[in-house]
């Protein structure tokens, strides 16, 4: 069975989606996509999505992946979890004259955010 239909198999268990829904699902970048957008996707709430993308999970439809961003937002490091991202990130900053500096920020001080991935 193709892993998207096994993906949207697992959702319609979890609990009933509209064909539109379907429709907007596969339209997700299937190499990253976040929770916030499952959730929007279904209509859902945070925690209906949460325990959604979970089931896929565990049912090895997407696997699971935590990304570092520096200050700025901007995505600095990506793994598979979150033991195994660097200890500090190389981020760009602007200086007080306007140019562009590199510095070095402990990736314990940054925002993570899980990710998944369709298998």
């Amino acid at each position: 069975m193709p892993l998207l239909e096994r993906f949207f198999r697992t959702i319609d268990r979890i609990g009933a989606i509209q064909p539109p829904a379907l429709d907007a699902l596969a339209r997700l970048n299937p190499e990253k996509f976040y929770l916030e957008n499952v959730r929007s996707v279904l209509g859902v709430s945070h925690s209906r999505a949460l325990e959604i993308c979970e089931a896929a999970v565990r049912q090895g439809v997407f696997q699971a992946g935590v990304e570092v961003a520096c200050p700025d937002g901007s995505v600095a490091a990506t793994a598979d979890d979150e033991s195994e991202l660097p200890e500090s990130i190389h981020c760009w900053t602007d200086d007080s004259d306007g140019h562009c500096e590199e510095i070095e920020v402990p990736t314990a001080s940054c925002r993570k955010t899980r990710f998944y991935r369709l298998v």
